[in-house]
């Protein structure tokens, strides 16, 4: 099959049609992790960042290719979760970033948009490392390009492209160490190939039936439960539209709506901008937008139709709200925790907004981006707590309209200790700078369970051993995970340590973290021993030694 341009339309449906793909194989995906850990989620969060970016993609169906790249684009961005969903987003971003002005496009165009892509992404990240998904899109692209210039089939350039990304992602254990121990693929490079292959697909095949398990998944995905969300809120109406027009200019429709609600969201470029913002006058907005352009997809709904039994929760929320509001921090802060006591511990500590997640759940940019508006503080900190979330930490800071500084935790652990040096006092780098050099005085362990059979660091690891990590690394295999705790604090606790502590989770009993807890005071009469119910799922025990 030949084909020699593209349209909006065949865009969205070839992505829709890799985010189905994706979908199918992405437990496959996740098992490529390299640790043996139980946070193996890289297809998952590439799903969910595809799911994000054709729901945005469906809306702008029907317009030029420039509109509808630009719409998946941004909806990749706001649903982008982990750093390979982050990655993924800004493929996205450097893709569109070439469509702008076409209402289609070549073998060329696409070769060239694919290689922006890959740049954007590498431009992205701070140390970019071979052998992972970054290699992967490169040299998807490079093939891409060199096809294009002597075939104008896009089907034949997408085909030799696609084999060229799987050439190079047989290579990456070659590329990366820890790979090559680990008998596996890169897990971003082999969910990009899936969705390559299904974008293939899309083109070439038909839609309907393409669509037909689709359309499904896409209510599946976008239920809202978060009524608590949406008491919390001092506007009523969810008010969205979008501007057509010409020159528009985002930054100067973002301040003139401003005074007329929150949780406001202006994107786009010059032709389209979408806005979308909470206001008690939704009327006033849609006239305010009307001197830029005409307006279509316009969507007004009552965000407080459904919980009008709350009535008492509401009145409570506003007192609460004002007496708050009274005592407004400078700084406030945001983290990411699972289990009910990390959460409460963390709140405790003075967290202002806790979002859930972590190991297994990375959080999207959209869900930090809430949890920042939320906060009660012109200025924002926050702890992303995993490694596979700062990235997306860094794209919130970049959207938000208050000034927020990531400190780049990797666990809890971390945070707890970094929130000592927290005050809000001051300057919010300096804040920020004082709770990084905190953080270094910690060190972090972690028991959980392997997923599947590996060999790393010189151990043999079975799935289902009890393994035990330091700072993110296996160190350790036991029989069980008391023994395993035992074990990394042998290699954790030295001469200068002073306090040891850890969290059990939510398959640990009272009884038996208790025990352990004897068992370390007699191992280390000189260290204090604290132990609190964390209740995280996954990981038995977290700890660690100052």
């Amino acid at each position: 099959m030949s084909l020699l341009k593209i349209d909006g339309n065949d865009l969205i449906r070839a992505v829709k049609s890799g985010c189905i793909k994706l979908e199918h194989e992405r437990d496959r995906v996740d098992a490529l992790n390299v640790f043996p850990v139980p946070d193996g989620d890289t297809g998952t969060n590439m799903y969910l960042t595809l799911l994000s970016a054709v729901k945005e993609g469906e809306k702008a169906r029907g317009q030029s290719l420039a509109t509808v790249a630009k719409a998946i684009s941004t909806g990749s961005l706001m649903g982008a979760r982990g750093n390979s969903g982050v990655i993924l987003s800004q493929v996205f971003r450097g893709f569109a970033r070439l469509m702008e002005g076409k209402e289609q496009a070549a073998a060329t165009d696409l070769a060239q948009a694919l290689k922006a892509g890959a740049n954007t992404a590498y431009e992205a990240v701070m140390k970019p490392v071979e052998g992972t998904i970054l290699t992967v899109i490169r040299e998807l692209a490079r093939a891409a390009e060199a096809e294009a210039k002597k075939d104008s089939d896009i089907v034949r350039t997408l085909l030799l492209a696609i084999k060229a990304g799987h050439q190079t992602l047989q290579k990456t254990p070659m590329m990366l160490p820890i790979l090559k121990e680990a008998g596996v693929v890169d897990a971003g490079g082999q969910g990009l190939m899936i969705f390559f292959e299904g974008v293939l697909e899309g083109l070439v095949q038909n839609q309907d039936i393409i669509l037909e398990s689709y359309d499904k998944q896409v209510e599946l995905g976008w239920q809202d439960k978060r009524v608590e969300e949406v008491l919390s809120l001092d506007f009523q109406y969810c008010t969205e539209t979008l501007i057509k027009g010409k020159e528009l200019e985002p930054a100067e429709i973002k301040e003139h709506l401003a005074p007329l609600g929150d949780s406001m969201l202006v994107v786009g470029g010059d032709e389209l901008v979408k806005v979308h913002i909470h206001s008690n006058h939704p009327g006033k907005v849609l006239e305010s937008c009307l001197q830029w352009g005409s307006l279509s997809d316009i969507k007004i709904n009552n965000m407080l139709e459904e919980v009008h039994e709350h009535r008492d929760n509401w009145t409570r929320f506003n007192e609460e709200l004002a007496a708050a509001s009274k005592n407004l921090k400078n700084i406030g802060l945001v983290a990411v925790g699972a289990g009910s006591g990390v959460v409460q511990i963390l709140q405790n500590l003075g967290v202002d907004v806790v979002v859930e997640g972590g190991q297994t759940m990375n959080p999207s940019i959209e869900d930090l981006l809430n949890a920042c508006k939320e906060v009660p503080a012109p200025n924002v900190i926050v702890l992303p707590n995993n490694s596979n979330i700062i990235m997306a930490a860094e794209q919130a800071k970049q959207l938000s309209d208050k000034p927020v500084a990531v400190v780049p935790s990797r666990s809890v652990m971390q945070a707890i200790t970094a929130l000592i040096a927290f005050n809000p006092e001051l300057a919010l780098e300096d804040v920020a700078q004082a709770m990084i050099e905190e953080m270094k005085q910690v060190k972090y362990g972690e028991v959980t369970y392997a997923v599947r059979d590996s060999q790393l660091n010189g151990l043999e690891i079975k799935s289902g051993d009890t393994i035990g990590l330091i700072e993110d690394e296996i160190s350790v295999t036991a029989d069980n995970a008391g023994e395993a705790v035992l074990k990394l604090l042998e290699r954790m606790v030295d001469e200068d340590s002073e306090l040891i502590t850890f969290f059990y989770g939510e398959d640990v009993s009272e009884e038996e973290a208790n025990g352990l807890k004897e068992q370390i005071i007699k191992n280390y009469p000189d260290c204090e021993v604290d132990l609190h119910y964390g209740g995280q799922p996954h990981y038995r025990y977290l700890l660690s030694v100052e």
